[in-house]
């Protein structure tokens, strides 16, 4: 009650005026929201006197927990019209001169400021927004300076510092519910929940997957008024920024239907002189942006025989860490990110994982990538335009059985593999490299491949200035040519001609390699081990002969085993004639006859 009298006898007699602060300000009484300062004071001073039965006085329960903002920027006693420069000068004054019981000695958490140019009463530093000044106050000139124990961070209230560790330091992380991954911080938990797991329309419950798309779904198909309507179409939107998308894109489709009309009375008269419209970069990106964010479709690049993330371009071995690495690290693709805005060209085209299809929205699973077009088109309304065919490749990312999207029955164990078959056989390559004559589908590879194999001055012999495109070309010309031996080990004087005997040394003098997991063998490249245990230890068989159901471990085999079947013995003796199925028996056959000979 003291405390409420105090506040009384301030805020009845004196220009104080007291506010709140929700990133607008707030009437103290009323707590309705003002923009303006000069309308805030007008409108607190439109209360009249307030009581200690006010509402507003009576929930200042907290003591010195509870704030209270008081603009100073006119200090006047309006008993008698004298001005103070400070808050604690006219306490005095009311006190002594007019006789007002305020009691100094209640606790009262007033927190003062100078809202007329917002300048800070310590320092005298000026902000052009409010909340830039609270921060600053509460920063660097704090009252009370309470350290966090955890991260000895300073605040200046008790809530702020419950509400810090509330938000930073719970034992164990904040977990998700959704998922099993756990946050340093409940911030990023809640932002997590948004934009990983799927949110919902409050209106026509349907599920989308960020809380940025549901906000645009709210505002373009749900608006609350019809004030905003397109001249056009009539059509109703919630926000400005909506209706003016909507009348960029009715515009645009009204010339569009225009240019078209044209065009068919141009054709009446000379059907040569029709034009076919290229794609748009934008409509481009926004394809493949709606398919990412929509579908579980996974994208990737493919370089130097690894997989790249999308986004981050970081390297993985295999196709299941890159897939696991894009879902875990980059749950939403923006439109405005850096490798969407890299699709500069009308014919970019993004490599997409669709071995596990499925509608982000509603869980539907999908045979294939036009399937998923077809639905994300007629069930959820996606602005995809299906007439732009090139902007998106899809490929099932199965482990040692990379299947060709165009061939039935076509399978290849590695992706490079894959994507040469694809480059030779299902594409129009009609880009010719003027150094070598190989052909190209886009001009990006041929950047690609004069960068790798024409490039001035890669892998210059110091001897002879020769120019090799890779370093072990490089090493065997100077072995060859100069007898130099080039390649250096790294763990002693000793040189060598190749790469691959520098790798051999390693192996048997210092025990250097890469090394296999179960019986420590060591093999001079990654993919030779990788294939020993693959045949050793695991004792993989995925190829399947078709005719005995007999199986293998990779083509090579299965084609030698597909000689028993077909009969045909394709090697024979010029001595005796004699046929055999391999060479390897030919050989066999052959060594008998040279020893006859030298007997």
């Amino acid at each position: 009650m003291r405390r409420r009298t105090n506040l009384q006898i301030l805020f009845n007699n004196t220009t104080i005026i007291p506010f709140k602060w929700r990133g607008k300000y707030l009437c103290f009484y009323c707590s309705k929201d003002i923009s303006e300062y000069s309308e805030l004071r007008k409108h607190t001073k439109s209360h009249g006197d307030c009581s200690t039965r006010d509402h507003s006085l009576k929930v200042l329960k907290g003591g010195q927990n509870m704030e209270i903002k008081i603009d100073v920027s006119d200090i006047t006693c309006e008993i008698c019209n004298e001005p103070f420069p400070s808050f604690d000068e006219i306490l005095s004054h009311l006190y002594v001169k007019h006789k007002l019981e305020y009691d100094k000695d209640v606790d009262m958490a007033i927190e003062e400021y100078r809202l007329v140019d917002l300048t800070c009463l310590v320092c005298g530093e000026k902000f052009a927004y409010f909340g830039y000044l609270v921060s600053h106050v509460n920063n660097t000139h704090p009252k009370k300076c309470l350290i966090c124990d955890k991260c000895e961070q300073k605040f200046n209230k008790q809530r702020d510092l419950f509400s810090h560790i509330k938000n930073y330091h719970r034992e164990g992380g904040y977990q998700c519910e959704a998922c099993p991954q756990s946050f340093s911080s409940l911030n990023i938990l809640r932002k997590h929940k948004n934009n990983r797991h799927l949110t919902r329309c409050n209106i026509c419950h349907l599920k989308l997957p960020s809380a940025v798309l549901k906000q645009k779904h709210m505002d373009l198909e749900h608006p609350d008024d019809g004030s905003l309507i397109c001249d056009n179409c009539s059509k109703e939107f919630h926000t400005k920024q909506g209706l003016k998308m909507h009348i960029r894109k009715c515009k645009a489709e009204d010339e569009l239907f225009d240019i078209e009309i044209k065009k068919e009375e141009a054709m009446d008269y000379d059907e040569s002189c029709e034009e076919v419209k290229r794609p748009s970069v934008k409509q481009i990106r926004e394809n493949i942006v709606i398919v990412i964010n929509m579908s579980t479709a996974i994208p990737f690049n493919f370089y130097k025989n690894k997989f790249n993330c999308f986004y981050c371009s970081k390297d993985f071995a295999d196709s299941d860490s890159m897939r696991e690495h894009t879902v875990m690290e980059h749950p939403v693709c923006d439109i405005k990110e850096k490798c969407i805005r890299k699709c500069r060209e009308s014919v970019a085209c993004v490599k997409i994982d669709v071995s596990s299809l499925a509608c982000k929205i509603c869980f539907e699973s999908m045979r294939d990538l036009d399937s998923l077009l077809d639905h994300l088109i007629l069930k959820h309304e996606a602005n995809y335009d299906k007439s732009i065919t090139t902007c998106l490749q899809p490929y099932r990312l199965i482990k040692d059985h990379m299947a060709c999207p165009h061939c039935p029955g076509e399978v290849f164990r590695f992706f490079g593999t894959l994507l040469k078959h694809m480059n030779k056989n299902h594409t129009n390559n009609n880009i010719i490299c003027v150094y070598c004559g190989e052909t190209f589908r886009r001009d990006q590879n041929l950047r690609v491949h004069i960068w790798r194999h024409h490039r001035d001055g890669r892998f210059k012999c110091t001897i002879c200035d020769a120019e090799c495109n890779i370093p072990s070309r490089l090493y065997m010309h100077m072995a060859k040519a100069h007898g130099v031996k080039a390649a250096k080990c790294p763990k002693c004087p000793e040189s060598f001609a190749t790469q691959y005997l520098r790798q051999k040394h390693l192996i048997e003098a210092h025990d250097s390699g890469h090394k296999c997991t179960y019986c420590g063998k060591l093999f001079t490249r990654n993919s030779f081990m990788r294939d020993h245990i693959r045949r050793t230890h695991l004792k993989e068989k995925n190829v399947e002969c078709s005719i005995c159901s007999m199986k293998f471990f990779n083509n090579i085999l299965l084609r030698r085993h597909m000689v028993k079947h077909s009969g045909e013995k394709n090697f024979h003796c010029d001595m005796c004639g004699e046929r055999f199925f391999w060479r390897k028996s030919l050989r066999t056959h052959m060594a008998r006859h040279n020893k006859h000979i030298q007997l």
